[in-house]
Order: structure tokens, then C-alpha cells, then sequence
């Protein structure tokens, strides 16, 4: 097998597992803005802070983990510090988008899941792409895991 083919196919592995990742933290941010939207009386808004920092933290350790298993920075707290930068660089995406359809479509408000959906979406590429060519570009030695 070539190596393009075994590129492709690692490649392809690890953007199924982030993607993977991706749909776990999107439901960890949908149940906390859902909840905190319809039962506990948040505006749309608000209730995006703790999700968004909730979500942020497990996909670190789910990407760290199972993405990204080789690579990225030695000291794990610096490493969470650049993926949190990265992630709220890609929640600018994600908010504009949000944002935008709450505006123009007031009755998600009342199902904010639904824009949220759509600002993930839009800030999912970015993350990748800043994630994988940034912070997971230098593999870790064994004694960095």
C-alpha cells in the first residue's frame, strides 16, 4: 500500500473520529441549552455559555483521546488552553450563524436546538482545520501521553 493510501486512509479514520466527537459534543451543548432554555427560563443567549464551555471540555478529552491520540502539546493544560482559543474562534462561526437564525426566524427561540444545529455546522470545518494543522500537528513521545 502507498503511502498517499495510508495517509488517506489515517486521514479519513481520524475525520470520522472528529467528527464522532463532534456529534457528542453537540448533544452534550443541545441537553445543557434545552434544559436550561425550557425549564430553567435562560434566554437562547445565556444558555449558550455553559454549553458551549461544557461541550468544549469533553470534546478536548474525546479528541485528545480518540482523534488525535499521538499528537498535540506535552503539558495538558496548555494544550486545553489553545484547543479552548481554537474552539472560540470557530464559536464566532457558530454564533453568527445562531445568531442569524434566531434573528430571522424568531420562533426558533422557543427551539433554539435547531440554530444551534445550523451554527455548528458552520463552525465545525474551521475547528478541524485549526485544530488538526495547529495544536494536533506535532506527534507526542510515548512519555507526552
Amino acid at each position: 500500500m502507498s503511502d498517499a493510501a495510508v495517509d488517506s486512509k489515517g486521514s479519513s479514520r481520524e475525520v470520522m473520529s472528529y467528527l464522532a466527537v463532534g456529534g457528542v459534543g453537540f448533544l452534550i451543548e443541545a441537553v445543557i441549552l434545552t434544559v436550561l432554555t425550557q425549564f430553567a427560563g435562560w434566554s437562547p443567549w445565556l444558555a449558550r455559555v455553559p454549553s458551549f464551555v461544557t461541550a468544549v471540555l469533553a470534546t478536548w478529552v474525546l479528541n485528545r483521546r480518540h482523534t488525535f491520540p499521538e499528537r498535540g502539546l506535552q503539558r495538558r493544560s496548555l494544550e486545553a488552553f489553545f484547543y479552548m482559543a481554537i474552539q472560540s474562534a470557530g464559536v464566532a462561526i457558530n454564533l453568527a450563524i445562531y445568531s442569524v437564525c434566531l434573528m430571522l426566524l424568531p420562533q426558533l427561540v422557543r427551539f433554539p436546538v435547531i440554530a444551534l444545529a445550523a451554527g455548528s455546522l458552520g463552525g465545525l470545518v474551521s475547528n478541524y482545520l485549526f485544530n488538526s494543522r495547529l495544536l494536533y500537528a506535532r506527534s507526542r513521545t510515548a512519555d507526552q501521553r
